[in-house]
């Protein structure tokens, strides 16, 4: 079989490292949230990951640990992603407010963070998970306030003998069934967490940062009819703490431009979609084709109309061939938007 015509797999193990370098190796896979453990010594964790479409999906052994998405975390990290995890074996002990659930195999833990949540994994674990961009998962489901482990239910079962089937299989799939790959799992996530809330809903926590119900309020509107003066009185806040909020992404406009571009650039991307390219850059909000053109090619550094004829069927690679397996990954799963 051609390598170059299947999805990359990329692979990491720690027990190749020095003793005292296994745990942060690690804890560096881990930028939104604490990673702690108990003690000290050898720390065996081994994963594989492959980047679709909107998504990470990784497979991997690890031995205890602890991740915490604190309140620190909540206000300075804003997360544009889900983490869905379905453990193989093992114990799981997954709080948050409101929540105090042991989850085992089978289970569908689906991790929200906009909100407080920590996962405890007492044993060496073997576990599946998918890290999916909130506007990719949210367009199927509309805003999602599930956290933590899900009803068991048919939809929930489904996904998870999918998932434990697909990575079996990523390693020899062709890049060209990408895009309808990701579709398919995303679809089967969305239904299982339509079908199954979760089982002990969390109450009012905290109040959300300016960072976070901003982020929410701009996800919220059509795009580009963000008005700034309606956003300021709705938020309560003032301009100029809204531009210190979005300071290191150019500001209000250039994040949610951004955010709509590469909206933009996953549907051009998509062989599924047939669209036009000025119907797509419509819908996106970007109402004038040659404006479009100028930005989506300096955005991305080629034109909409070659990314649709060259990599509609291949993943979008932005890493370097010399990007270690840890940085790519932090690299893939901050890419998700």
């Amino acid at each position: 079989m051609d390598r170059s015509q299947v999805i990359e797999t990329h692979a990491f193990e720690t027990d190749a490292l020095p003793l005292d370098e296994q745990f942060p190796a690690w804890a560096r896979f881990t930028a939104h949230s604490e990673v702690s453990r108990a003690g000290a010594g050898p720390f065996h964790a081994s994963a594989r990951f492959w980047r679709l479409d909107g998504m990470v999906v990784s497979a991997q052994t690890v031995d205890p640990f602890v991740m915490n998405r604190t309140a620190n975390h909540l206000a300075t990290t804003a997360a544009s992603h889900f983490m869905v995890v379905t453990p193989r074996d093992g114990i799981s002990h997954f709080t948050g407010p409101g929540i105090d659930q042991e989850c085992l195999r089978g289970d569908v833990i689906l991790a929200n963070l906009r909100k407080l949540g920590r996962c405890d994994n007492r044993t060496r674990q073997q576990t599946i998970a998918v890290q999916i961009a909130t506007s990719f998962l949210e367009e199927a489901t509309g805003r999602i306030e599930a956290h933590g482990r899900l009803r068991r239910s048919a939809e929930t079962r489904l996904f998870a003998a999918f998932m434990a089937s697909l990575v079996q299989q990523l390693p020899f799939t062709p890049t060209t069934a990408v895009a309808s790959l990701s579709r398919i799992l995303r679809d089967l996530l969305a239904n299982a967490v339509l079908s199954a809330a979760p089982e002990e809903p969390a109450p009012q926590g905290r109040t959300p940062s300016l960072s976070a119900r901003a982020r929410a309020y701009i996800d919220e509107q059509p795009p580009g009819e963000l008005d700034m003066a309606r956003m300021v009185r709705s938020l309560g806040t003032t301009r100029s703490s809204l531009y210190r909020v979005f300071k290191d992404d150019g500001g209000v406009a250039a994040y949610d431009r951004l955010r709509r571009l590469r909206r933009l650039h996953r549907a051009v991307a998509d062989p599924l979609d047939r669209r036009s390219l000025t119907e797509l850059g419509a819908d996106h909000g970007f109402p004038d084709p040659p404006h479009l053109a100028r930005l989506f090619r300096r955005t991305f550094g080629y034109s909409m109309s070659e990314l649709r004829a060259q990599l509609a069927y291949a993943p979008i690679l932005n890493a370097a061939p010399s990007t270690s397996a840890v940085d790519l990954y932090r690299q893939s799963v901050g890419d998700l938007v």
